[in-house]
């Protein structure tokens, strides 16, 4: 790593009391192999526990008063992931009250008790560990070598495969398939990035990260 001290002194002369400003800092002081600041502990500790209790509006009903959640799950779970992952980079197991807010997101479906969508469950799984019937409801998304939205569903998408496979890595299953790869190398632009899916589109940076993650995943890269 070219002028490492001064990539460390970057990162923690900008590190910030927000979510994503410690989760980048801390993941790459990790990276680094540098103990990343111990004394932003209990603020992360303290937020975690905060999603847990999140009630954004709380409306009166004939019925007397009702707390409604308005908020974004997908985003809810993300927030929670990113503290989640922080904490561990400090050797800190996860609140159990967090891993009960997160398993509360399960809802059943015609394969078991599973998180509604591959986005979400990559999330939640990162937290609470997998379960039985995970691995089932991960197959159940494949559709021409990639993953689905949704079992039964077209086309596949490169981020839906993506989560797939951390999924799978995460269950400690070794996925190793010709048919992904060559979904995923298929989704290669002539610029050298990567698009979302097997229609027309361009290269970013996020897909291009995806497809070289799911590459790593299924050991072919």
């Amino acid at each position: 790593m070219p002028r490492k001290e001064n990539l460390i002194d970057f990162l923690e002369r900008n590190l910030r009391r927000s979510a994503y400003s410690i989760y980048y800092t801390f993941k790459t002081l990790e990276a680094l192999g540098i103990q990343p600041p111990r004394d932003y502990e209990e603020w992360i500790i303290s937020k975690l526990l905060s999603l847990t209790k999140t009630v954004s509006k709380v409306r009166l009903r004939s019925g007397g008063i009702t707390a409604t959640y308005q908020f974004d799950l997908p985003n809810v779970l993300k927030d929670v992931y990113v503290l989640a992952e922080s904490l561990r980079t400090l050797s800190k197991s996860v609140p159990e009250e967090v891993v009960t807010f997160v398993n509360g997101f399960r809802k059943r479906n015609g394969f078991g008790v599973n998180f509604p969508n591959l986005k979400d469950t990559f999330y939640a799984v990162s937290i609470v560990g997998c379960t039985d019937g995970l691995v089932e409801f991960v197959i159940r998304h494949r559709c021409d070598g990639g993953f689905a939205k949704s079992p039964n569903s077209y086309p596949p998408y490169l981020e839906e495969t993506y989560y797939a496979l951390s999924i799978l890595k995460l269950c400690g299953v070794d996925y190793s398939d010709f048919y992904t790869y060559d979904f995923v190398v298929s989704l290669q632009n002539k610029d050298g990035g990567f698009r979302r899916s097997i229609y027309l589109g361009v290269s970013t940076l996020e897909f291009s990260y995806y497809a070289v993650e799911c590459l790593k995943c299924l050991g072919m890269l």
